[in-house]
């Protein structure tokens, strides 16, 4: 694929001017590094020989490249007894020029000409703000020591008294199962991201919860918290005396104990509670991607800024976070209005269990075994894990799954099938360096290739939610390889999939920051296009399953048994379509008896 490449030459030290030559390149995939295409060599040497001196060449140069300039201010924020102020946020006003010093108070901050006639302040919690003119940032030099001096707190502390206080949790208390992702960018630790939440007349600050999106990706990741007043309904002035950092190395819900920081209010009815992301290690894999589940809601208490010197952006919706506290009851009970319950609809409430279910996958070891193996597609490396022996039995997971959501199958059939579990592309662990949309076609042929490096010839297969589509994509393209399937949850095109849930796929692409989850959400929403009709090609034995609360029309999932020729029809009672989840000894004995079953049975139906 032809890009282009920029490469940078410093000119001056003193300006800090940039020359940009573009040219041509060339860029490995599998490495991202670029190689220049040799056949422009010539041409650009050309250049050089038909222009009359290195004076003239360079003019050229100058007037077809682009050229830039900035500065680039690097030193260390300490207080008055030169010791350094950690996480120190340094910006100009409501620009993208910002940064926050490391827990050394160590800094480096590029400003860019535009911006070279703009004041810079620094602002750390516990201290006063310090404003430079331009003229003074002039007289920086490189590693310069920034001096602030400690704020004087004459608020008198608020001691907040009661026979016996009462304790109550404000906020999301659980992970609903319609959620969408803020996203955190590890290159800029200036961006806050939080809630408002509204609190007692006096109130004391217990403990602040919050849920890490399970498809993040890091070894470690150290938060600042902040926390401010709220006037018209966006933070104004800092409430903290000192840092409040927490450091994790795991996902899902995070408990930040705040009672040593005796956080009590008068008077106050609401508090808004930040997060910066300031320190980050990558997984394993040199991999970082991290954000917060957050969900839909009519009040616009989701918040946002890109630094301390910015303005706040106020949005629908929050984050998936909750404020524990205690409380005086008797004061201010009479006035205080009775707390808003956002009803959720009947899909969310039904599928209110399915992420205990996924912690519970992904502390199961399944999808992490050392004897692992990836397969080399080359646009993609495929992950996947073999069990047992016996006939081929593949597993394809759902939609931004992987191999783990079957940690309840595995075990089970591994005893009765050589099982081959696949993490499907840009999912799991397998990786995808290609730029296209997804489709059930393309991963369709993913599996093609992958059956053929494995050397199989005839296989079973399992697929659950996305993985059924791609099983049926598969069957039609590939026949010849298929022995028997097993679809749980598929359908043939977005219409087969209950409006409420097509609708709140659309709220997600709009509110959503991850370009990996918008291409599994425009799979959803776009794909797959499987007339029914095409399914009377289908000869092999096919065992459609549904739960009786699925998100699949029910009519929808007849549609599919009826069109295929003997298909065995199985609707599983008080489930949805978390099936393997919520049922998973009366799924596997139906996927074993259907897979044992002699050909010959194969028309025999099931209801």
């Amino acid at each position: 694929m032809l890009n282009y490449c920029k490469r940078t030459w410093s000119i001056s030290k003193k300006t800090k001017t940039r020359i940009n030559l573009i040219f041509p390149v060339f860029f490995n995939k599998s490495t991202c590094n670029p190689f220049v295409n040799r056949s422009v060599l010539p041409h650009m040497k050309n250049v050089a020989v038909h222009t009359k001196g290195l004076f003239i060449t360079g003019m050229l140069l100058l007037f077809i490249f682009s050229a830039s300039a900035q500065s680039v201010l690097t030193g260390t924020v300490k207080d008055l007894q030169h010791r350094p102020i950690a996480y120190c946020s340094l910006g100009i006003k409501n620009s993208k020029a910002a940064t926050v010093a490391d827990e050394r108070g160590a800094f480096r901050l590029i400003i860019p000409d535009s911006l070279a006639d703009r004041n810079l302040v620094f602002s750390a919690i516990g201290f006063v703000d310090r404003e430079m003119s331009p003229g003074e940032i002039n007289k920086l030099k490189e590693g310069t020591v920034v001096i602030l001096e400690e704020k004087i707190f004459d608020m008198a502390e608020v001691v907040i008294k009661g026979t016996k206080l009462k304790e109550k949790t404000v906020g999301q208390r659980s992970r609903p199962m319609i959620t969408f992702s803020k996203m955190f960018d590890q290159h800029v630790p200036s961006i806050e991201q939080g809630n408002v939440f509204e609190i007692e007349e006096q109130s004391l600050l217990k403990a602040y919860n919050f849920y890490i999106m399970p498809s993040s990706k890091f070894s470690s990741i150290t938060l600042k918290l902040n926390l401010y007043a709220v006037r018209n309904n966006l933070p104004d002035t800092s409430l903290l005396r000192e840092n409040i950092t927490y450091r994790t190395t795991a996902k899902g819900w995070q408990h930040i104990d705040l009672t040593p920081y005796q956080l009590g209010f008068n008077g106050m009815a609401k508090i808004a509670l930040t997060l910066q992301l300031v320190e980050h290690q990558p997984d394993s894999t040199n991999t970082f991607v991290f954000g917060i589940s957050a969900k839909k809601t009519l009040s616009k208490d989701l918040l946002f800024r890109y630094q301390s010197q910015g303005n706040w952006e106020n949005n629908a919706g929050a984050f998936i976070a909750n404020l524990e506290i205690k409380y005086n009851k008797e004061v201010g009970k009479a006035k205080k209005p009775a707390e808003k319950v956002v009803e959720e609809t009947s899909e969310v409430s039904m599928l209110a269990d399915y992420y205990h279910h996924k912690e519970a996958a992904q502390k199961s070891g399944y999808g992490k075994r050392k004897n692992g193996r990836f397969i080399d597609l080359d646009d993609a490396k495929i992950y996947t894990e073999e069990y047992g022996e016996g006939e081929p039995l593949l597993l394809l997971h759902g939609n931004n799954g992987s191999i783990s959501d079957f940690y309840l199958q595995i075990p089970f059939l591994a005893k009765h099938f050589k099982v081959i579990a696949i993490d499907t592309r840009g999912q799991g662990r397998s990786t995808d360096l290609s730029t296209r949309a997804y489709s059930y076609d393309g991963f369709a042929a993913d599996l093609y290739k992958i059956i053929s490096k494995l050397g199989l010839k005839k296989v079973n297969i399992v697929g659950w939610s996305d993985g059924g589509n791609t099983a049926l994509s598969f069957n039609l393209a590939h026949p010849e390889m298929v022995k028997k399937i097993v679809a749980i949850g598929a359908n043939l095109n977005p219409s087969g999939v209950k409006d409420s849930l097509i609708a709140s796929f659309k709220q997600q692409i709009e509110a959503d920051t991850l370009p990996q989850q918008h291409k599994l959400i425009r799979l959803m929403l776009e794909h797959p296009h499987i007339e029914a009709s095409q399914l009377k090609q289908i000869s092999n034995p096919v065992l459609v399953i549904a739960g009786s609360d699925d998100v699949i029309k029910p009519e929808h999932t007849q549609l599919i048994a009826s069109q295929i020729s003997g298909a065995q029809l199985e609707i599983i009672p008080n489930a949805t379509h978390y099936v393997p989840f919520e049922k998973p000894a009366q799924l596997n004995q139906a996927i074993l008896h259907f897979l044992a079953l002699p050909e010959k049975n194969k028309d025999r139906q099931r209801k």
